[in-house]
């Protein structure tokens, strides 16, 4: 996050935390003394038991809550204020889907109108046809100190078929916000059939047949409950020049990789082989093709014991 999104996070924080129903869960850690204040021993043991409760950091580690006091400091006085401890405050406290987005919003955005959260606007809605092809498709895929999927980036050429106004960004959560870094403005989000949603990024300049737009675009997550381990890339169509990346933090690697391949998406894998961690703790796959299949890669990361 740059300093103005810090600035503006931090300052809703407080705000959110001042209020019910938020208010009412670190008050219950201080006898309700100081209740008119923010007061960061309770906020560290809501968060601590959140950290305890998920596995995430073990029970026996007493002293959780005074470690996380430099932490909570410096988030709730705009000094730094990362998308990982805002998501542990955003899942401790249990917020909203509404306050959740606007959480996000000021996190993510750069201007407005270029973040979209799924939570909390998804209505129905029906996938546009297909008209373009994909000439290369680049995606890198963190995973955070806390073994949750933290952000994803794409970089994404296509050629119009047809005449083509917006390209349909699909993804498998609504736990997500989606912002268009450049080649175009994301829409508003709709849910589709089988867990899938989607975004229309309407494109910068409409492409005329033949033509090509380039993308990059990112989603963060904010999980509340553990999403399998694993990224997944499917096509309906043919997907040229395709290059998968997956980062995994230091604090919390994985005991073991495999890149595999299902036949759909609600298969299992019918390809799985074990691939090794780079010096740069990420794994690594380059495809000059894919067509009609779903690649990606699966990991395993030992829970914490608690």
């Amino acid at each position: 996050m740059d300093r103005k999104s810090i600035d503006d996070t931090s300052r809703k924080l407080r705000e959110l935390l001042l209020e019910a129903p938020y208010a009412e869960r670190w008050q219950a850690n201080i006898g309700r003394r100081q209740s008119h204040a923010l007061h960061q021993s309770g906020i560290c043991q809501v968060i601590a038991e959140y950290l305890w409760r998920n596995g995430l950091q073990p029970t026996a580690d007493e002293a959780l809550p005074r470690k996380l006091k430099d932490r909570v400091y410096r988030a709730l006085g705009g000094q730094s204020l990362s998308l990982g401890t805002l998501r542990w405050f955003i899942e401790a406290f249990e917020m909203s889907p509404d306050d959740t987005a606007a959480l996000l919003r000021l996190a993510g955005s750069r201007a407005p109108g270029d973040t979209v959260v799924g939570g909390s606007v998804v209505a129905p809605g029906v996938l546009p046809p297909r008209f373009h092809q994909t000439v290369s498709l680049h995606e890198w895929h963190r995973v955070g100190p806390d073994g949750l999927p933290e952000s994803h980036r794409t970089v994404h050429v296509i050629r119009a078929n047809e005449r083509l106004d917006r390209y349909p960004y699909i993804f498998d959560t609504d736990a997500a916000t989606v912002r268009v870094v450049q080649g175009g403005r994301a829409g508003r989000p709709y849910a589709l059939d089988n867990g899938l949603y989607a975004v229309d990024i309407m494109l910068t300049t409409p492409l005329e047949p033949g033509e090509t737009a380039s993308m990059e675009y990112e989603t963060t997550f904010w999980y509340r409950t553990p999403p399998a381990q694993e990224f997944r890339r499917a096509s309906r169509g043919r997907v040229d020049n395709l290059d998968l990346r997956v980062q995994f933090h230091h604090l919390r690697l994985p005991v073991q990789v495999w890149w595999s391949e299902w036949p759909a998406l609600d298969r299992p894998p019918t390809v799985s082989e074990p691939v090794a961690l780079g010096v740069d703790k990420s794994v690594h796959r380059y495809l000059e093709a894919i067509e009609s299949t779903v690649v990606g890669f699966r990991w395993h990361i030992l829970q914490r014991r608690r």
